[in-house]
């Protein structure tokens, strides 16, 4: 842990030192992270000290910056860091579905879902189509007819070439048990790896020994008993004496009957190993809407005929909904729109456009959205980062908005003690985005990094280490699994989206808030380690009568998630209107 110092005096050459290698190791090592955010921490809080006690009027750091030194270090780390690139998946590991390609297709042969293996091996890019995966005529054919309904097989195996040539991979493809509104078909590599949990099978089933249990690893991968003794670098004769033990344990009456056994039992183990597409990463239906340059996938939840509610999602949430909040919305009559906005997920970039302009250019978006799908008066739903959108778009559109929600919603920063109340994590970001933001795309590409390395918790435990509450709601597997799928869907793409919502969050757009009249609902967490209440407290004074606060004790940032009931309460309130 960093020692205090005196922010207004200069750091001494051993701190600025070590903030240096701060930023090389991350290159390295990227658990680090969390090291280098606290010397940076320190650091830029040293920066903006000095510019106040100057009375400097500057807007950002930036220009004020006069430690070249530093920033030729940023900028040489960055460049290490993007020549290292982003790590592939693990696709060889058995035990983790995760680690095995899967695809989820729309009836109309839209890839409307995909995991991290998937878009490794098939290179997927943003609004692929079954027309961007390399297989033969006759397997693409018999898939739009299982698309189609046309085919009277349940489950159909095709085979699909990775990206970069080689081996097809066999694929199954069938209906997702997830779906129900709109059939989705999920494909699955089928593989013939030696799931670990076989060996745990064999050995309580069976009786057999370490060494026994990797002989029949190795007989499975095709070896001859010859091959294996040289695997093993064991004689032939010893081979065959544990071959023999091997066959009279498991009542075998020859190699053939063993190979089906350590088949039918490693498909047993591969199903306790692995578990399908959770559902909430599956929407009921995606929509692909004709902007002007570029496709927005909308995912859709709940109740088609229902009442439209326009959700925008945060910087790193995501659109995934738990099983209760989709259950709810569906009953109470409510038809969820959640586009993806640019640059998150597999949208496609919107560089029409400054970085400051983004809001709005989504405002027009969500009205072509509207226009398109016959949307009337719907209700805005803005949750975390997403809540500036929603009022740009409210804004923009006018009495075509019948009210808008804010669930953990962001507010304007009016005010420098709006980032003191954040958690470190958090605060440092901000501070970087509003006086630094040079520095900016390093910080987020170094966590990244973090995230890429198998640092989810770290990452997770870092935001949430000041908010016992959250990490009480994150406890809950579906909840925890939701909020770590929602990082990786903001960094699908590089750093770029959050990148964007980092320069809107930390600024005050009070201004967007005097263009429209629309009634409003805030829900907030009390614990809130990004928005403190008091904030929301006085955010919602300065809309007078035409806002309304529902404040939760015991909750946090993760309202959506734990509070699905009163989210669902607030939309039929708006409702009414």
């Amino acid at each position: 842990m960093n020692t205090p110092t005196d922010p207004t005096e200069p750091p001494s050459p051993n701190r600025t030192g070590e903030l240096i290698e701060s930023i090389y190791r991350i290159a390295l090592e990227p658990q680090t992270y969390d090291s280098f955010m606290g010397h940076w921490d320190e650091f830029i809080l040293g920066q903006i000290s000095k510019l106040n006690t100057l009375q400097a009027e500057a807007d950002t750091l930036d220009a004020a910056f006069d430690n070249a030194e530093i920033t030729k270090h940023f900028s040489i780390a960055m460049q290490l860091l993007e020549q290292a690139g982003r790590p592939e998946p693990e696709t060889e590991a058995p035990t983790a579905r995760r680690n095995i390609p899967q695809l989820v297709f729309d009836r109309s042969g839209l890839l409307v879902w995909h995991n991290n293996a998937a878009r490794s091996v098939f290179d997927i890019k943003p609004s692929a189509t079954l027309d961007n995966f390399d297989l033969s005529d006759t397997h693409r054919k018999q898939l739009i007819s299982l698309f189609a309904g046309k085919m009277l097989a349940r489950t159909l195996l095709v085979r699909i070439s990775p990206s970069e040539g080689g081996k097809p991979l066999p694929m199954a493809f069938q209906l997702s048990a997830s779906s129900h509104n709109e059939q989705l078909f999920t494909g699955t590599q089928v593989r013939q790896t030696w799931p670990e949990k076989t060996g745990k099978l064999l050995e309580n089933g069976f009786g057999l020994s370490a060494s026994e249990i990797d002989i029949c690893e190795l007989l499975i991968q095709g070896q001859s008993l010859a091959e294996i003794a040289e695997t093993r670098e064991s004689a032939l004769g010893t081979v065959r004496t544990q071959m023999k033990k091997i066959l009279s344990k498991t009542d075998s009456s020859g190699q053939v009957e063993l190979v089906n056994l350590l088949h039918s039992t490693m498909r047993l183990a591969e199903q306790e190993a692995t578990t399908s597409v959770p559902a909430a990463k599956i929407p009921d239906r995606v929509l692909n809407i004709h902007l002007k340059d570029r496709l927005m996938p909308v995912e859709t939840f709940g109740d088609p005929n229902g009442t439209p509610v326009i959700f925008f999602h945060g910087m790193l949430d995501g659109n995934m909904m738990t099983k209760e909040l989709r259950t709810l919305l569906h009953d109470r009559g409510f038809h969820l729109l959640s586009p993806v906005r640019p640059s998150f997920g597999t949208a496609q970039p919107d560089n029409s456009g400054p970085i400051g302009s983004a809001p709005a250019r989504f405002a027009h978006d969500i009205g072509t959205l509207m226009k398109e799908i016959g949307a009337k008066r719907p209700i805005f739903l803005g949750h975390m980062a997403g809540a500036v959108y929603a009022y740009a778009a409210a804004a923009e559109l006018g009495d075509q908005v019948r009210g808008l929600l804010s669930v953990s919603g962001g507010i304007p920063i009016t005010s420098a003690s709006q980032f003191a109340s954040m958690s470190v994590r958090q605060r440092v970001v901000a501070l970087t985005a509003r006086y630094t933001p040079r520095i900016l795309p390093f910080v987020i590409r170094a966590g990244i990094n973090q995230l890429d390395n198998d640092g989810e918790r770290q990452f997770l435990n870092s935001l949430y280490q000041n908010s016992p509450f959250d990490m009480r709601t994150l406890a809950d597997l579906e909840i925890r699994d939701i909020v770590l799928s929602g990082y990786h869907f903001t960094i699908a793409q590089g750093h770029r989206a959050f990148e964007i919502d980092s320069y809107h969050v930390v600024r005050d757009w009070s201004p967007i808030l005097s263009e429209s009249h629309h009634q409003i609902e805030l829900l907030h967490g009390v614990g809130d380690p990004v928005v403190s209440i008091a904030s929301v407290e006085a955010f919602k004074d300065r809309l007078s009568n035409r806002a309304r606060l529902t404040t939760f004790d015991d909750t946090g940032q993760l309202v959506l998630y734990e509070k699905p009931k009163e989210v669902v309460a607030a939309l039929e309130r708006l409702r009414e209107l």
